[in-house]
């Protein structure tokens, strides 16, 4: 778990394969945030209004395993509420929202 303050480093020419979200702080927003960057591989930029997270590669939001971390429910709906943006090829499933670098892999979700 890495957290900055800041926004996220750009690729600078380089092969970028990062997916990411983009959390609107808010009471709900930040807890998600506190329980997504205790993953592993998962780095949150601060920033004043909203946090970045970021992943390489893949980037699974799974509402079971946030509702059960944050305390209140998380599903597809309160995502999208405080996403303000994402990169990387997205997929909502009734259980998670997946964040992908991979075309091939978000087309089989």
């Amino acid at each position: 778990m890495s957290v900055t303050n800041g926004p996220a480093p750009s690729g600078d020419g380089q092969t970028f394969d990062y997916v990411g979200i983009t959390i609107a702080r808010s009471q709900e927003g930040d807890a998600i945030v506190d329980a997504l960057c205790d993953r592993d591989g998962v780095e949150v930029y601060e920033n004043a209004s909203y946090n970045e997270v970021r992943a390489r590669d893949r980037l699974i939001l799974d509402f079971d395993e946030l509702t059960d971390e944050c305390g209140f429910p998380v599903d597809g709906s309160l995502i999208q509420v405080v996403m303000s943006t994402y990169y990387g090829r997205i997929s909502m499933t009734d259980d998670a929202v997946i964040l992908t670098h991979d075309v091939h892999e978000a087309a089989s979700l």
